[in-house]
C-alpha cells in the first residue's frame, strides 16, 4: 500500500458525508410544508445536529469499500473494482435518500427496510413513477454521474513510494478502530440510534436531522420487542386500562344488519374542512360523524389491522409483516363469519397489492375481489387499478348477489398518486393547491353516486355503513401539518333504520381506527373477545387515540397529550394518570404480543 491509499479513504468518506448532508438539504427543500411549524433557526440547528448521523452513515455505506481497500494489493483491475464498489453503494443509498423525500409525504416517517415490503408494487408501477417523479429520476442520474466522475481518484495509479508491510499492519489496525468508532457514531457505550435524532421539542426536526440511509441501515437489525414491567404484572396493566376506559355496549341494537366499511385512500380531515368534499359534508349530516378521529398509522398496510383487528400500528411495521404475524388474532370478519355472515373485501388494484388478500384471508374474509375480477379492464386508470366510480357500481352489483347478512369492505384507490381521473371528469372538480385535491373531488362525487344507487337496493335499510380513510397524505395547513394532525381522518357511522345520534349523551372528543371493530359489534349486539385499544363510539367513554411515530408513542385523551421518548413520559397538560394509562397500554401491547396472549379473557 502507498500513502495516498489512506488519503483515498479519507476523501471517500468525506465525499459520502457531503452526499448525505446534501440529501438532507433536499429533504428540507421538498418538505417545507411539513416544516411549517418550525422556524429557520430551529431547522438550521437540527440540520447541523444531523452531521453526526451523516458521519456515521459515511462509514457504514463505505464498509464494503474500506475493508477491501486495506488489502495490501494494487493492480489496475483491483483499483477499478474498488471504484465500482464505492460508486455502487454510494449511488444506491443516494437514490434511496431521494426516494425517501417523496415517500415521506405518504408515510410520515423515514424510509426503513420495510420499504422492500412494497417492492413488488413499486416494480409494477416503475415506469409511471419514473415519469411522474421525473425530477427525482433526473436527480438520481445526475447524482450517479457526479459520484462516478469524482470517484476517479480511486482508480488513478499512485506514484508515491510504498509503505513497508510491517508498518501497514498497525496503520490498518488504526483505520479499523477509527471505522468502528465512525460506524458507532462516537466512543459512547452504545451506537447512536435513529431515536436520538428526535431530541427536539418539535418532532419534525428529528426528521431533518436523520438521513434516510442511516434509517434504512439501522432498520435492518432484527427488531425485537422487549418485555415491559411498568406494572408488576401484566394483569395489573390490563386492569388499569379496564378501570380507566369504558368498554360497555350502548342501548343500540340492530342484530343481523349487513355491514359495509368503506376505506377512502388518503382522505385527510383537512380536505373535508377546506371544502373539497361537498357531497360527503352533506352526507355526514346524517348518522354519526367524528371529525376528531385519528388513523392508527400512516400507511395503507397499517390501516387494515387497525380497522379490522382493532390493533393500532405500534411496533414500527405492519403486524402482518412482523415477527408476530403468526400470532392468534380474532378479526372482525372472523367474528361475523362465525355468526353466519358472508364476508368479502374489494380493492380495484392488482391481487397481491400490499398483501391485502393474504391478510384479510387470514382473519376471516372468504371472498377477495381484485382488479383481475373486474369485467371491464378498459376502466383501469393505467396505474393502480379501476377508477373509483366504475368500481363502486361493480361493488353494488356484487353486493346484490350476496346472501344476507353480509360483511364487506371496499378500499378505494383513485386518490392515490398519480391522482388519475377518467377523461370525462378532468377539469370538473376544484384543482385546489395540492395535486391530490382534484382527485378528492372526484372520489367525493363517486361516493355520492354510490350512496344514491345504494338507496335503491333491497339491503340498504338493513345495513350499517362505516366510512373512514386509511391515512392522510399531502397537507398544507398548520392545524393538520403537525405530529398528531397528520393522523386526522374522518369517521362516519350510518344506519338508515337507526338514529345513531340518540346513542350518546355527549359526543366523544376523540376517536380512532381501533374503535371501529368494537363499535360495529356494539350495534350488532355481538359480544367478542376484543382488544383493549379501542372501545365503542356509542358508549360514554370520552375516547382516546394511541399512535407510534419514529420510535415514540403518542397518547391523546381528554385533551391531554402524552409523549414517550426513550422511556421518558411527558404530558401536556400534566397528568400522571394518563401517563400511567399509556404505560399500561405499552406493557399490554409488548408483553401480549411476545406471549401471544394479547386478548383479554
Amino acid at each position: 500500500m502507498q500513502k495516498n491509499d489512506y488519503l483515498i479513504l479519507v476523501k471517500s468518506v468525506a465525499m459520502t458525508f457531503v452526499l448525505m448532508a446534501t440529501t438532507r438539504l433536499l429533504f428540507i427543500f421538498f418538505n417545507l410544508d411539513y416544516l411549517v411549524n418550525c422556524n429557520w433557526s430551529e431547522i438550521l440547528i437540527a440540520y447541523l445536529y444531523g452531521f453526526r448521523f451523516d458521519f456515521s452513515t459515511a462509514f457504514i455505506i463505505n464498509l464494503f469499500f474500506i475493508l477491501p481497500s486495506l488489502i495490501p494489493y494494487r493492480s489496475p483491475w483491483y483499483r477499478k473494482l474498488l471504484r465500482f464498489l464505492f460508486f455502487a453503494f454510494n449511488t444506491l443509498f443516494f437514490i434511496l435518500c431521494l426516494i425517501d423525500i417523496e415517500l415521506f409525504t405518504f408515510f410520515g416517517r423515514k424510509l426503513g427496510v420495510d420499504f422492500l415490503d412494497i417492492g413488488g408494487d413499486i416494480q409494477d408501477q416503475s415506469l409511471q413513477l419514473i415519469l411522474n417523479y421525473w425530477h427525482m429520476s433526473l436527480m438520481s442520474v445526475m447524482g450517479g454521474a457526479v459520484i462516478w466522475k469524482f470517484s476517479k481518484f480511486i482508480e488513478q495509479k499512485q506514484t508515491n513510494s510504498a509503505i513497508r508491510w510491517f508498518k501497514v499492519i498497525p496503520l490498518n489496525l488504526g483505520v479499523l478502530i477509527l471505522v468502528a468508532i465512525g460506524v458507532r457514531g462516537g466512543v459512547q457505550m452504545r451506537s447512536i440510534s435513529p431515536k436520538q435524532a428526535f431530541i427536539f421539542d418539535k418532532h419534525e426536526l428529528g426528521n431533518v436531522a436523520l438521513n434516510a440511509a442511516y434509517s434504512i441501515v439501522r432498520s435492518m437489525e432484527k427488531d425485537r420487542l422487549k418485555k415491559i414491567e411498568y406494572f408488576k404484572a401484566d394483569d395489573l396493566a390490563k386492569e388499569y386500562i379496564l378501570k380507566r376506559r369504558d368498554f360497555s355496549y350502548s342501548k343500540l341494537s340492530a342484530p343481523k344488519s349487513n355491514v359495509v366499511i368503506i376505506i377512502v385512500e388518503s382522505l385527510s380531515q383537512e380536505y373535508i374542512e377546506k371544502g373539497f368534499t361537498p357531497h360527503l359534508n352533506k352526507l355526514f349530516e346524517s348518522g354519526l360523524y367524528f371529525s376528531e378521529n385519528y388513523a392508527n398509522g400512516r400507511r395503507s398496510i397499517e390501516a387494515l389491522p387497525s380497522i379490522l383487528l382493532g390493533l393500532p400500528s405500534l411496533i414500527g411495521k405492519p403486524i402482518y409483516q412482523s415477527q408476530f404475524q403468526t400470532n392468534h388474532f380474532v378479526g372482525l370478519p372472523q367474528v361475523l363469519k362465525n355468526k353466519g355472515y358472508h364476508t368479502s373485501f374489494f380493492h380495484g388494484g392488482r391481487k397481491g397489492t400490499m398483501d391485502f388478500d393474504a391478510f384479510v384471508g387470514s382473519i376471516g374474509v372468504d371472498h377477495y375481489y381484485a382488479k383481475e375480477d373486474y369485467p371491464q379492464p378498459e376502466h383501469s386508470d393505467g396505474h393502480w387499478g379501476i377508477f373509483d366510480h366504475f368500481y363502486f357500481d361493480y361493488f353494488i352489483d356484487e353486493l346484490n348477489t350476496f346472501p344476507q347478512p353480509f360483511f364487506s369492505t371496499l378500499f378505494t384507490l383513485s386518490s392515490h398518486q398519480p391522482y388519475s381521473l377518467p377523461a370525462e371528469f378532468k377539469n370538473k372538480f376544484p384543482k385546489g393547491t395540492l395535486d391530490i385535491h382534484e382527485s378528492i373531488g372526484y372520489v367525493d362525487f363517486a361516493l355520492h353516486k354510490f350512496f344514491e344507487q345504494a338507496k335503491k337496493q333491497s339491503w340498504y335499510k338493513n345495513t350499517l355503513f362505516v366510512l373512514t380513510a386509511d391515512h392522510t397524505q399531502k397537507l398544507e395547513t398548520k392545524k393538520f401539518n403537525k405530529t398528531i394532525g397528520r393522523y386526522r381522518v374522518p369517521l362516519w357511522f350510518f344506519h338508515p333504520s337507526l338514529n345513531l345520534n340518540t346513542a350518546l349523551s355527549k359526543k366523544k372528543s376523540v376517536t380512532q381506527h381501533a374503535d371501529i371493530y368494537p363499535s360495529v359489534l356494539d350495534i350488532l349486539n355481538l359480544p367478542a373477545k376484543s382488544l383493549l385499544f379501542g372501545t365503542s363510539v356509542f358508549n360514554e367513554d370520552p375516547g382516546a387515540m394511541i399512535n407510534f411515530n419514529s420510535g415514540h408513542f403518542y397518547y391523546l385523551k381528554n385533551n391531554i397529550l402524552v409523549k414517550e421518548h426513550n422511556g421518558a413520559f411527558v404530558s401536556e397538560p400534566q397528568s400522571g394518570a394518563v401517563i400511567e394509562e399509556l404505560k399500561a397500554y405499552i406493557q399490554y401491547l409488548h408483553n401480549g404480543l411476545i406471549k401471544n396472549n394479547i386478548y383479554r379473557d
